[in-house]
């Protein structure tokens, strides 16, 4: 991804987990990004595609975050805590992702064109709750990753919509809990 794009889409992010997808105009976008309004037809032809490409930038942000592990452990249990929890918004850079996430999940149930992507990135999440599964020893259990997958979208979704306010002990209960603790 060039540069100018990589700040187009960094640029999208943020207004959408701070304003919505509403705030996508092309003016606000371009002095987000710090371009000209003008140049956004080159970079971003229209609204579809700048929510195409700002979910589309979740997968790759996922797969490096889990590539950026530490290899020790191998496996186990802390292992597959490392990786769940590389899932979750637990700092800025997460949550903000987790923001844009959610806002364009809900779109994709109507945008025929955000769907593909957001199975992509779906997939993306589930590949890495099988990581942590088989971390753990567990292969081939399908029902054993359907539900630590609907545990792991339904932790972000709650730590999302309860802010800041609260300590995140709670999540860290529930993640150890659904990795059989």
């Amino acid at each position: 991804m060039r540069e100018r794009d990589a700040r187009v889409i960094a640029a999208a992010w943020r207004l959408i987990a701070r304003e919505g997808l509403g705030a996508l105009t092309v003016k606000a976008l371009a002095g987000e990004a710090g371009v000209a309004a003008s140049s956004m037809l080159y970079t971003m032809p229209s609204h579809a595609v700048v929510r195409e490409r700002a979910l589309e930038a979740i997968a790759p942000a996922i797969r490096q975050r889990v590539s950026g592990l530490p290899a020790e452990p191998a496996e186990g249990p802390e292992r597959a805590r490392m990786l769940l929890e590389a899932l979750l918004p637990l700092d800025a850079e997460r949550r903000l992702e987790a923001s844009v996430l959610q806002v364009l999940s809900a779109s994709a149930l109507t945008e025929s064109g955000l769907q593909p992507i957001w199975r992509e990135v779906d997939g993306t999440i589930r590949d890495v709750c099988a990581q942590a599964l088989r971390a753990r020893g567990i292969r081939g259990d399908v029902v054993a990753l359907d539900h630590l997958h609907t545990v792991i979208t339904g932790l972000t979704t709650q730590l999302m919509n309860r802010g800041d306010d609260r300590p995140v002990r709670w999540a860290h209960a529930v993640l150890e809990r659904a990795l059989g603790g």
